[in-house]
């Protein structure tokens, strides 16, 4: 029941932020501006935001600003995907069913609409779309920094392509990196908007973390089927643990809210 009721919740959530998110893209119709606005429309589950908008109902947050702090993360992860895909590092030619940036266009026009996306990130972070106080908007940019620069996505993705030898610590540990940093920081960024104590800001940067590893091992199964059983068998067991914690975690920081524990629940049979 909590999973169908997840699914409907996401579901309108998308047709609504979708909407929100062109509103915001560039106007323009060069190709460099095609491309950026090809990146981010070709598609996605559009669940980074999705994580701001559920929490930021329970925090009282206002739906404008979860949005724009939605639009701004989801800018942000498909930069990310945009690189990911070019040829010096995934080399992949189709994402979600569609072809990727360069394949579409050229290698160096995915290059710059990746770096396109990342700066409106940041722009839509300082705008006055965003209705909070400029300390309030600071805290949030910096904290993008800090997860999305060397000490995160970079350094995942950098192990990522380095890594000759798979282990499950290396596994938990790039997951955390690359999935686990940007969703901590939709939780946070949460926390920072609602004005909380850090104590509770710190609490919900662990649950965001714990659904970004959850959500990366239910991936992981989906992309690679012919994982061992014993690699299978380890990482369902992390994950349970995961969500034994993050449910412990939930109620320390004193977030009784449904539709919050259904999503919990949602990514334990997720399919990516």
């Amino acid at each position: 029941m909590s999973n169908t009721q997840t699914v409907i919740e996401l579901s309108k959530f998308i047709k609504k932020f979708n909407l929100d998110l062109k509103n915001f893209l560039p106007k323009n119709t060069n190709t460099l501006n095609k491309s950026i606005n090809y990146s981010i429309l070709a598609g996605g589950k559009r669940f980074r935001p999705f994580l701001i908008h559920t929490f930021a109902n329970a925090l009282k947050v206002s739906s404008n600003n979860s949005i724009k702090i939605g639009i701004a993360v989801e800018m942000l992860h498909n930069y990310s995907l945009v690189h990911d895909d070019l040829p010096a590092m995934d080399n992949d030619k189709y994402r979600r069913g569609k072809k990727t940036t360069h394949f579409k266009y050229n290698e160096y026009t995915a290059i710059l609409a990746g770096c396109g996306l990342l700066t409106l990130s940041y722009k839509m972070l300082s705008s006055s779309h965003i209705k909070l106080d400029s300390h309030t908007k600071a805290k949030l940019i910096l904290a993008l920094t800090e997860i999305s620069g060397e000490g995160g996505l970079l350094q995942g993705q950098f192990e990522d392509l380095s890594n000759k030898k798979n282990t499950f610590n290396g596994r938990i540990h790039i997951n955390k990196l690359k999935t686990g940093k940007l969703m901590s920081y939709c939780t946070e960024a949460v926390g920072i908007a609602a004005k909380i104590s850090n104590k509770k800001i710190n609490l919900l940067k662990i649950v965001g973390m714990n659904i970004g590893e959850i959500f990366q091992i239910s991936d992981d199964f989906n992309d690679e089927p012919k994982m061992s059983a014993k690699e299978k068998k380890y990482l369902v067991e992390y994950r349970d643990r995961l969500h034994t914690k993050t449910l412990k975690l939930l109620k320390e920081a004193n977030i009784k809210n449904l539709s919050v524990n259904n999503l919990i629940d949602y990514l334990m049979d997720l399919k990516v």
